[in-house]
């Protein structure tokens, strides 16, 4: 799922820089030719309207060259500051939380309740009518609320493929637009186990973000612990325990574990010699019997062009119990009848549940919601008494889920943001014939993840896929500005400038374009950042990553990267002396 975002963000970041390339390079200069007018600033108008902002902007120009001199001055103090900050901002990485996607406010939220086996349907429909009754008095953000109770028909193939049965209840839950009321999806997810807590009939609930369980792109993120041993019974063991204690852990909500309870169930032994007695076979006593239960299609109804199927079976009353099902009539070739009583015996057992398989190996899966925690806070929490927990040899707990999700795709991130670094890199040498201006530009990307940390600590907001990928989206980004900056700077030293006159001159005079270049992605990310509409939540963190790194990155830009070039630059003539003086010495 990640892959195919990472594939259509980047196609369409592609296609959009090359279309704004194409523009830059051959429609502005079309349309400067056409409509810029020269001394455009002698007009009265422009005066009266433009004439107080020039004001304010030149006294910004001469503030910010008046600084730089004070940086420029002093390189190695502005040089350890700036490092210190970038230092200091690494360190508080880990207050930060990670998660793997925001929880996307859908408006859909999926309820199964779980019953003890063996509880009759008319006990689950009761439950169901006192929740739907008090939720929707409770909720007023509630639209439409349905559900079903009890067995699927053997006919209903795609409910056959899920957990069904008398006790199990299922609810589809669907609220108003996330922009037209108070209360967020997390918040009434929430609330209602809460509510869920006060039916002690209850063996199972489990609150549904999006509709479904697991994290993804929509659900609440879910930390899924994988057991893996061959023997049930330590498992279950192991299971039940690693439940007790992510209950103790805040933030762990709707603790579920995969294997359920051992179902029961009727189990028939024929007795061949008495079949053969009554003129019966095995197969044809056994198909008699499913025909009793589950039933057998004798015909079909027609009605105005539908067909619908005449299904024969026994009335629910009378195929229910031991006695019911020991009473059934088989009959032979020849007519006769003989119970199910005289040919087998009849016994109620328990079958083993669904063994679940990962990598060859049997596994118990026991997962969790986050709730109203980073998921990263949750996990540090909970490994430590997991780790002293007492275990058999054979028996290995592993971490999965959202969290695992997560760890795939911010290494992928990571491997990506480095080769963008990297090609970056390569590109600026080659157009700047040198290694060491494009280093120093590279600077400046160091200080953007250091706003994108700041920032996110500010907000309180999770680190994750999404300010990820504005943070590789800022490497573009951030080293437009010292492209400007350097290079009218080595413009202005080819000039005969001095070193630090070409600094100071450079940055005064660049200033006004590459606060223009930040402003405008700033500003254009703000409604992002703290848009409240539908689909908001996803990205929000991606706006908020992205103004964090660029405003923190410009402020560096401007102040460490024209002290960096002082620096390499006096350094390099300081060689090149060196290296004159000594060929004068061997002449």
């Amino acid at each position: 799922m990640t892959g195919v975002l990472f594939k259509q963000l980047g196609w369409m970041v592609t296609i959009m820089m090359v279309l704004s390339l194409i523009c830059a390079l051959m429609l502005t200069p079309m349309l400067c030719s056409r409509l810029l007018r020269l001394n455009v600033g002698d007009t009265k108008i422009f005066q009266k309207v433009y004439g107080p902002i020039l004001k304010v902007l030149d006294k910004i120009d001469d503030f910010y060259a008046k600084v730089l001199d004070v940086c420029v001055a002093h390189r190695w103090i502005t040089t350890a500051t700036a490092l210190g900050v970038f230092v200091a901002s690494m360190f508080l990485m880990k207050f930060v939380g990670t998660e793997f996607f925001p929880t996307n406010d859908n408006g859909r939220l999926g309820v199964t309740l779980e019953l003890p086996i063996g509880s009759r349907v008319d006990l689950a429909k009761d439950v169901s009518q006192r929740l739907y009754k008090e939720w929707t008095e409770k909720y007023p953000e509630i639209q439409s609320f349905n559900y079903t109770v009890g067995q699927a028909s053997s006919d209903n193939t795609f409910a056959s493929m899920q957990s069904n049965g008398s006790h199990i209840i299922s609810m589809n839950i669907m609220l108003s637009k996330a922009n037209e009321r108070k209360r967020g999806i997390t918040e009434i997810a929430g609330m209602m186990r809460e509510d869920l807590k006060q039916y002690p009939e209850l063996k199972k609930a489990l609150v549904n973000v999006g509709g479904g369980r697991g994290g993804g792109m929509s659900g609440q993120n879910t930390v899924d612990y994988e057991i893996y041993g061959y023997d049930f019974t330590k498992t279950d063991s192991v299971a039940q325990r690693l439940k007790r204690i992510l209950e103790n852990v805040p933030g762990a909500a709707d603790i579920n574990i995969s294997r359920s309870d051992y179902q029961p169930e009727y189990h028939v032994d024929f007795d061949r010699e008495k079949l053969a007695l009554y003129g019966l076979n095995l197969s044809t006593a056994a198909t008699a019997l499913r025909n009793r239960i589950n039933g057998t299609t004798a015909s079909y109804f027609r009605e105005d062009g539908m067909e619908y199927d005449i299904k024969v079976m026994y009335d629910p009353e009378h195929r229910r119990s031991i006695e019911d099902i020991e009473n059934i009539m088989l009959y032979n070739t020849m007519g006769t009848g003989v119970r199910l009583k005289e040919v087998g015996t009849v016994t109620e057992q328990f079958y083993p549940p669904t063994i679940e398989r990962k990598d060859r190996e049997r596994i118990i899966t026991v997962s969790t919601v986050i709730q109203d925690r980073p998921m990263s806070e949750v996990i540090a929490e909970a490994q430590p008494l997991i780790d002293k927990m007492d275990k058999p040899g054979d028996v290995m707990i592993q971490l999965s889920g959202s969290y695992e999700d997560q760890q795939d795709s911010f290494g992928d991130l990571a491997v990506l943001g480095l080769l963008i670094i990297l090609l970056v890199y390569i590109v600026m040498a080659g157009q700047f014939e040198s290694f060491t201006y494009p280093a120093i530009i590279m600077t400046s990307i160091m200080f953007a993840f250091s706003g994108i940390v700041l920032i996110l600590l500010l907000t309180r907001t999770n680190l994750n896929v999404m300010s990820m990928i504005g943070g590789i989206m800022l490497i573009g980004i951030v080293v437009k500005n010292g492209i400007v900056l350097i290079d009218y700077i080595n413009l202005n030293r080819e000039r005969g400038m001095s070193i630090r006159r070409a600094v100071i001159n450079g940055g005064h005079s660049r200033l006004r374009p590459v606060l223009m270049t930040s402003m405008t992605t700033i500003l254009g990310m703000v409604p992002m950042a703290i848009g409240t509409g539908v689909g908001s939540e996803m990205w929000r963190p991606m706006g908020i990553a992205v103004i964090g790194g660029l405003t923190m990155s410009t402020l560096m830009t401007l102040l460490f990267v024209p002290t960096m070039y002082t620096i390499f630059a006096l350094t390099g003539i300081r060689r090149t002396r060196k290296k004159i003086k000594k060929e004068h010495m061997k002449n």
